[in-house]
């Protein structure tokens, strides 16, 4: 397994799938990002369709789009996520969804096998996509912007994507890739919200499950953590400002030979 599978199966072991019990109080000003990604993915279903999603994690996410669609595949590279994945699907009932532990830039499936390729905060590996991907199929990436947490990957002096602020918007970069293999962009759109944090314990919690700032450790990192907590606690709780986006884009149709 990479280190990020191995992260993530120990999520899945100590918290039972990709999910946080910290507590906090959320504000998106631009709309929830998962949501609008639902919205989207499920506007491209349709009864006969084939949907494959990498980095599906535990698939909670996946399993709540998946009725739009005729075939569903979720692949992940860790185990134990995929472990809660098979579970989920079948207290919901969704026989026609599979899971395969399997790396998401050589999926094995034929050529243009699917209709969407979705990727929540998951790998973007654009030739793949475009290979799988039927003529006139579409892709539905979210990704985590470069302003994301970068109060606290300051504070701390590492991070995802430590310093990218720096640089070229990471959306940008997305749609690039995505326009070299050959796909058309047709929506690029940035999300800006805060989580508050009802306590430092909470915060503490969420640092665990997930991979914003790398090898985080209780003890460890707790000057770091404190000083960020009083840096930016305010009346509704500990302050998180939050930076993720959302990039889609589509796979030129065939063209049709002429009979001049």
């Amino acid at each position: 397994m990479t280190m990020d599978a191995e992260f993530y199966s120990r999520v899945a072991e100590r918290f039972g799938g990709y999910r946080s019990d910290a507590r906090s109080t959320d504000v998106f000003a631009d709309g929830r990002p998962d949501d609008v990604f639902d919205e989207l993915a499920i506007a491209l279903g349709a009864p006969d369709a084939r949907l494959l999603d990498v980095g599906c994690a535990d698939g909670r996410s996946l399993l709540r789009i998946s009725r739009a669609y005729g075939a569903v595949t979720g692949m992940d590279l860790s185990p134990s996520m995929l472990e809660c994945a098979a579970r989920y699907r079948a207290e919901a009932g969704l026989p026609h969804v599979t899971f395969e532990l399997c790396d998401a830039a050589h999926t094995g499936l034929p050529d243009g096998y699917a209709d969407v390729v979705t990727s929540r905060r998951g790998p973007l590996i654009p030739r793949e996509f475009e290979r799988v991907l039927r003529p006139g199929g579409a892709v539905v990436y979210m990704g985590i912007g470069e302003q994301d947490a970068r109060e606290l990957k300051e504070t701390f002096g590492r991070g995802q994507n430590f310093d990218s602020w720096n640089g070229r918007p990471l959306s940008e970069e997305i749609a690039q890739e995505l326009s070299d293999a050959g796909f058309v962009v047709t929506r690029n759109q940035a999300f800006r919200f805060e989580e508050f944090y009802h306590s430092a314990g909470d915060l503490d919690t969420f640092l665990h499950q997930v991979p914003i700032i790398d090898t985080y450790d209780s003890a460890a990192d707790k000057e770091a953590f404190d000083r960020y907590v009083a840096a930016v606690t305010v009346d509704q709780g500990i302050r998180l400002s939050r930076h993720w986006f959302i990039v889609q884009a589509q796979k030129p149709a065939a063209v049709e030979p002429s009979h001049s």
